[in-house]
């Protein structure tokens, strides 16, 4: 298969006037370029392949899964974006101003935006958008003391102590949908009925089957889209999806099998990406019970023995086909978050069998491992690995909503535990592994000293002290309190036919994509 070149970087990412980030320089193989003189050439329907699924399109509050922002993002868009270096710049805002020691953030409107309901796109709607976030406890907006709509265009955020994070997390997690439409028509009729500012609109959502959206002819972007339309196909399953593709059943397959990548890459056919070089691949893991006192995983040794027991780089050699990377924390090598000093678990089954002893576990015991279908093969691999040292596991698979369910809330044993490599760690360090997490977290133990550090990197006024306090919080999750098991971080690849220009799926962030500069090649 093609060798995977990795290439390290040394940016800093933190707010001064604005939050900047980093990224590395995408390996890719671009579609052919059209001449210099020739534009975009308006018309027909994007088709999209995916092997996901969504629950809810059209109430942001309760969009908690990050697979659901590459859903909506055609008619749900955000303050800012990240461009392509993974600086977060203004999308919807027009600028933002971040004021450490006066602790507010201040956010500056593009003017004359409307939602799909003809209703205004301003400061009051962005405080309604922000307030329904509060009101679901999500962790992307605490520390908002008070909002100030200083005019039509202008919001004053006054925080309770400075956070670094927030100015990223209001303008890339706070999808802004219409108050009128939302307030008019309820809860449930918004979560199937999407009202935003993008440049689609929804036609239909079969659950399972598909999503598809239409243009929207008075987008604030004149002359975009260029696209009639985009439309999603759901097929769980990666044979039939690449069959799907192959038999021109779309344009876009993304998440392929490693045998479909290495299959459609030999035939030099079509445009192919991986995941490796941009700012938010997935990070596959496991997650255990550890707040449940009756749960084995209550104790660390077992924790640790689990990942003592399982070999990672031979389960990426051998069922991923070498598409993951082996990492022992949260992130992969090549970030500037990495910590060199974090030791991990190294695989040796002798060591687990003994930690299992110490537990009190010398023959091992019964648990389960909960998974989506998209990773059962690499938890069967799992499975096997810990019935070599006693654990004898129960592989649980569930649909999409479900697994979404549970992480939210409890589960017994261990779950399939997905992680972000955002270009800020500590905004999902935040969504996980802090008290306050919206995700995993009503499970999990919350050291002090998790819970301290997770505080200090968000507090600090300098960028040194919070990638400090960050480089620590990996050592802490991972060797002194194994939280959770990191296992690998995916090497995802897509395919895209060549007659479709400008898609940026998979260039800087996994779940940002620009619906509306797409455009088909005649």
């Amino acid at each position: 298969m093609t060798r995977f070149i990795y290439f390290s970087f040394a940016a800093c990412l933190f707010i001064t006037v604005i939050l900047s980030g980093c990224s590395k320089e995408p390996a890719i193989q671009e579609a052919s370029k059209e001449p210099t003189n020739t534009g975009p050439t308006p018309g027909g329907t994007l088709k999209v392949i995916v092997l996901d699924n969504v629950t809810n399109l059209g109430y942001p509050a309760e969009q908690r899964v990050s697979s659901s922002l590459y859903f909506v993002q055609p008619v749900l868009e955000t303050l800012g974006r990240y461009n392509d270096k993974a600086i977060m710049t203004p999308w919807l805002a027009d600028s933002w101003q971040a004021d450490p020691q006066a602790k507010t953030l201040t956010f500056k409107l593009k003017s004359g935006i409307k939602f799909q309901d003809d209703t205004d796109f301003n400061a009051e709607a962005v405080k309604w958008n922000i307030e329904e976030y509060q009101k679901a406890k999500r962790p992307e907006v605490n520390g908002i003391q008070s909002m100030d709509v200083i005019d039509a265009h202008t919001l004053r955020l006054n925080l309770a102590q400075w956070d670094n994070n927030l100015l990223e997390s209001i303008a890339y997690y706070v999808k802004m949908a219409s108050p009128t439409a939302i307030t008019k028509n309820g809860k449930d009729w918004a979560i199937k009925n999407p009202v935003g500012t993008g440049p689609f609109k929804l036609v239909s959502w079969e659950r399972d089957i598909s999503v598809k959206f239409k243009k929207n002819e008075n987008y604030w972007q004149k002359g975009k889209p260029y696209l009639d339309g985009i439309e999603y196909s759901l097929i769980y399953d990666r044979n039939t999806a690449a069959n799907a593709f192959k038999t021109g059943g779309g344009d876009v397959l993304t998440q392929m099998s490693a045998e479909t990548y290495l299959e459609l890459e030999k035939t030099g056919k079509y445009v192919i990406r991986t995941n490796e070089n941009i700012t938010g691949p997935l990070g596959v893991g496991l997650m255990f019970d550890s707040a449940n006192p009756n749960s084995p995983f209550a104790d660390v040794k077992v924790r640790q023995a689990v990942m003592h027991a399982v070999d990672s780089k031979a389960i990426i050699g051998s069922v991923l086909r070498g598409m993951a990377l082996a990492t022992n924390q949260w992130n992969n090598a090549s970030s500037q978050f990495y910590n060199p000093d974090v030791k991990g678990f190294a695989y040796d089954p002798e060591k687990a069998k003994q930690l299992l002893a110490e537990a009190g576990y010398p023959n091992g015991f019964k648990t389960k491992i909960t998974t989506d279908a998209s990773r059962a093969e690499v938890m069967t691999a799992v499975q096997s690995y810990l019935a070599k040292v006693g654990i004898e596991v129960e592989l649980v698979t569930v649909d999409a909503a479900k697994w979404s369910a549970m992480i939210a809330d409890k589960w017994d044993g261990m779950i399939l535990f997905y992680r972000a490599l955002a270009p800020n760690i500590s905004i999902h360090m935040n969504r996980i592994i802090s008290k306050d997490g919206s995700l995993y977290a009503k499970h999990i133990i919350h050291p002090d000293k998790v819970e301290q550090l997770l505080a200090e990197a968000r507090t600090a006024t300098d960028a040194g002290a919070s990638k400090k306090a960050v480089l620590e919080l990996q050592k802490v999750i991972f060797d002194e309190y194994a939280i959770g098991f990191p296992l690998l971080s995916l090497v995802s690849g897509m395919a895209i036919s060549p007659h479709v220009q400008n898609i940026d799926f998979d260039k800087t962030n996994a779940f940002d994509w620009n619906p509306e500069g797409v455009w088909l090649k005649k």
